[in-house]
């Protein structure tokens, strides 16, 4: 838990730094008018959008001489079985966040098929190692924090992109810290001294893993309006969730 809040505190101590050095070339100011013009145009709300392309930026240079370099030498030091592994079990801890959610927004059939999931995975999967409840046919529903808020009528509030994390909007990056508190408080192996989700080395292990199964790379469309793109599809995908998420229960 306080692995946890220690990684938050960091992503808030980045968002400062991005602030005060941003790259300056990347926000002339007749760049951004133009640029706003075409936010408008998709139609998403983005007033902090000149922070919002630093931290883009931001992240394009972490993630070249940062998190990819790792995610190769991981793919080269790990075998494939591994690393399957590695996905399944924080694939199944989602379950968790999607039970909790379930019963915040009153889906009680929601949430026993997530915990059924987990529970099969967690037991005849060896730790979630192996997804057993996918071969059982089970379903796989999903629900996060900023559904919920979405569920209750919370607005998306402004576009963010959030430092290493990348596109959010307001109401998501607080559902994010609110589901990873969540998840750390409900934490079913906090019996087994060998596993603990909760530590620095699982969570740098869960940023590979999910860095890995990404496959966005960074200025690689080859569009001057790679940002504009980005945010809009972000906004579109959630808006598909949150109809998901309505329609089930």
């Amino acid at each position: 838990m306080k692995i946890r809040k220690k990684i938050l505190t960091l992503l808030i101590f980045t968002l400062l730094c991005v602030t005060a050095f941003g790259n300056e070339n990347q926000n002339s100011s007749e760049n951004l008018k133009t640029k706003s013009e075409i936010s408008q145009y998709f139609g998403v709300y983005d007033p902090w959008e000149p922070l919002n392309r630093r931290i883009y930026y931001f992240n394009y240079t972490f993630d070249k001489y940062v998190f990819l370099p790792v995610v190769d030498a991981y793919n080269l030091i790990t075998p494939t079985f591994v690393q399957k592994g590695v996905k399944n079990f924080f694939a199944n801890s989602v379950n968790l966040t999607t039970t909790g959610n379930s019963i915040l927004q009153v889906k009680p059939k929601k949430a026993m098929k997530a915990w059924g999931r987990f529970s099969i995975n967690a037991t005849l999967g060896l730790f979630g190692l192996f997804d057993v409840a996918s071969k059982l046919g089970m379903p796989k529903p999903y629900e996060d924090f900023g559904l919920t808020l979405a569920h209750y009528g919370v607005g998306e509030g402004p576009y963010l992109i959030l430092p290493i994390l990348g596109p959010s909007n307001l109401r998501d990056a607080i559902g994010s810290g609110l589901n990873t508190i969540g998840v750390a408080e409900l934490d079913p192996y906090q019996a087994i001294e060998s596993i603990d989700i909760n530590s620095f080395g699982m969570l740098i292990l869960e940023g590979v893993d999910t860095r890995k199964n990404t496959k966005f790379r960074y200025y690689s469309s080859g569009s001057p309006f790679e940002y504009e793109y980005l945010r809009f599809f972000y906004k579109k995908y959630r808006n598909i969730q949150i109809e998901s998420s309505d329609r089930s229960n």
